[in-house]
């Protein structure tokens, strides 16, 4: 391992230390998130209602398969933090890559032929809205493809963020989004080529190969502690299995909002096109929020697997009380502004007064949960950054499919269009209390040894 990437974990100090972790780590998880949201709006200057509502459609479909980045990307992550904290072998090193990629790219071509065949009736399950059903089948032909490569740029970054390489992600991601904005007029209005909807779609296709290819060169250069040669592909057993171990559950957490979403929108879809266009916005928005509490949590990962292979509880201890004070104090700050601009903000990206006015009753309603989402996603951090795979997969399910699911199809049928608003904060709430009962055991480890370190160095 370079001796810059063991300081980065090892003897640089916390705060600086995750920042550096989290940058990269944010813009990996809200740089999707932010191709959908300049395309919505620009979709929304089209001031078509339907076409709004068509990108909200497939959005199972694509969770479904950005799940495997999750999956082989968090895991295979972990599994390296631990085995370079621990100083492995080197070569033991190379196979995880190997392994990671390799299994990568074939459950992403899986994933990608299993989503093209259930688009069109998944679609017609949603709605009967001609319009709708038009927009919705070419855009999301185009989105499916193209999700194989956010699933190997995910991985890859994952991957380089163990070994502490988060500039080179950086910049390449950040230039995708410049490339984005750049590519959606040109591609979509009538001064470009015409393309409507779909040039939206076209152009986040090509912003994600882009990435894609540049994170494989950057694994390819031996310019980091990692290398892979391309297209060497291999998968060992046992390496398979450790990142299982974790990935499996980081793979449930991911699904099951995709099922949650599908049932979701089945029920937006019983109202009116403007409320499933203003819902789609405020849901988007939400993503923001969240995404970026995800993102910090994720550049958390490597630092925690690597301390706690270390068992330097004492740089765990304090790394973990540093992420959620930082990132509670982010959303409480985040609902000020909510608040404060909420109106405006949907107002960017709606068709029309009354999906506008669905938008910001949603985005007030999630502000009741975002302060304690940080804590409820910290912790589910920490069960993977340990190896507790079976914990963080309980929590998932349960907070994904046991608890929202229910509340998803009740809560409307009581509240009408409220039930669909505050399903998803009651949810939260209910979560991050199972989150506290399954991590006591852990805190108590990081805890105790946090303690005895202090003990033996005074």
């Amino acid at each position: 391992m370079h001796r810059d990437s063991t300081y980065l974990f090892e003897k640089e100090k916390i705060g600086k230390a995750m920042i550096a972790l989290a940058v990269p780590s944010i813009l990996v998880s809200v740089v999707d998130l932010i191709y959908s949201t300049i395309n919505q709006y620009f979709v929304g200057q089209l001031k078509n209602s339907a076409m709004i509502a068509a990108m909200s459609t497939n959005v199972s479909i694509n969770i479904f398969i950005e799940s495997v980045g999750a999956f082989v990307g968090i895991g295979g992550a972990s599994y390296l933090g631990r085995i370079l904290g621990a100083r492995s072998d080197p070569e033991k090193v190379y196979e995880t890559v190997r392994t990671s990629m390799t299994l990568c790219i074939v459950l992403s071509l899986v994933h990608m032929v299993l989503g093209i065949l259930v688009l069109r009736p998944y679609i017609l399950w949603q709605t009967n809205d001609p319009e709708v059903i038009s927009y919705a089948t070419i855009y999301g032909i185009i989105d499916i493809v193209m999700m194989v490569f956010f699933v190997i740029r995910t991985t890859a970054v994952h991957l380089l963020r163990s070994v502490g390489d988060i500039r080179y992600s950086t910049v390449i991601i950040s230039a995708s989004v410049v490339l984005n904005i750049v590519l959606d007029p040109l591609l979509m209005f009538d001064r470009g080529l015409g393309l409507g909807i779909y040039g939206a779609a076209l152009a986040t296709a090509f912003c994600r190969g882009f990435t894609a290819v540049l994170c494989l060169h950057r694994l390819h250069s031996h310019k980091t502690a990692l290398y892979w040669k391309f297209m060497d592909l291999h998968m060992d057993k046992h390496i398979v299995k450790e990142i299982a171990k974790v990935g499996a559950s980081c793979y449930v957490r991911n699904v099951i909002p995709g099922f949650a979403s599908g049932i979701y929108n089945k029920q937006v879809f019983a109202f009116s096109t403007d409320f499933v266009a203003g819902c789609s916005v405020g849901k988007n928005a939400s993503y923001f929020m969240n995404f970026f509490i995800q993102g910090a949590a994720n550049g958390y990962l490597p630092f925690a697997s690597y301390n706690y292979g270390a068992r330097n509880y004492q740089r765990l201890y304090q790394s973990m009380i540093l992420s959620l004070s930082v990132l509670t104090a982010y959303s409480l700050l985040a609902d000020a502004v909510i608040w404060k601009y909420g109106y405006e903000y949907i107002g960017l990206f709606a068709a029309n007064e009354a999906s506008i006015a669905y938008g910001v009753r949603y985005i007030m309603a999630y502000t009741v949960s975002l302060p304690v989402y940080a804590a409820y996603y910290i912790l589910t951090i920490s069960l993977q950054a340990a190896g507790m795979g079976k914990e963080s997969m309980i929590l998932s399910i349960s907070r994904h499919g046991l608890i929202y699911i229910p509340l998803i199809i009740l809560l409307p049928k009581l509240l009408q269009e409220k039930g669909i608003y505050y399903a998803q904060p009651l949810s939260d709430w209910l979560s991050v209390i199972h989150a506290v009962f399954l991590c006591r055991k852990l805190l108590e480890e990081i805890r105790i040894g946090a303690k005895n370190i202090q003990n033996h160095d005074f």
